[in-house]
């Protein structure tokens, strides 16, 4: 079952009424970056190599970015603490994909305390406000989990 907004809100910090949706809560754009350079993904983590990211937007500073299409990646400016029992799945908003612009994203696993980050695939070119509401995030209780959050994206 998806937890509606009202207990949703409380796994955040600080969000503003705009935010809080029917059933989830809208997370804002806080800084978005490029990639550089090759990554390398295996099966232990142990040869994990993250690509550079090159901030070229910062909410806090900027006013707005026209991005060309392209692959991006988007740290969120909402910290979430996802309680032991949830699980959160991040989704576009509408208005994103009806831009021509979606996101790709993962799950936000018990346990999880942070800043998301999620990759922003611009098909048509697309300008972003400071703060945009970006994505909506929805919580399921979990039964069972096998542990909490435990990697390195965390805070």
């Amino acid at each position: 079952m998806i937890m509606g907004a009202n207990i949703s809100k409380e796994f955040f910090e600080e969000l503003d009424e705009k935010q809080i949706q029917q059933c989830g809560i809208d997370l804002k754009v806080g800084s978005i970056s490029k990639l550089k350079g090759t990554g390398c993904i295996d099966y232990s983590n142990k040869d994990r190599i993250l690509p550079e990211y090159i901030k070229i937007f910062d909410s806090e500073k900027d006013e707005y970015i026209d991005l060309e299409p392209g692959i991006y990646i988007v740290k969120v400016a909402d910290k979430m603490s996802i309680p032991e029992n949830m699980a959160g799945f991040a989704y576009p908003r509408s208005t994103l994909i009806r831009m021509g612009a979606t996101l790709y994203t993962a799950v936000h696993d018990p346990g999880y305390v942070g800043f998301p980050a999620y990759a922003l695939h611009v098909i048509n070119p697309l300008r972003i406000k400071k703060y945009a509401r970006i994505a909506q995030v929805v919580f399921i209780a979990t039964k069972d989990s096998n542990g909490t959050y435990e990697g390195i994206y965390k805070e």
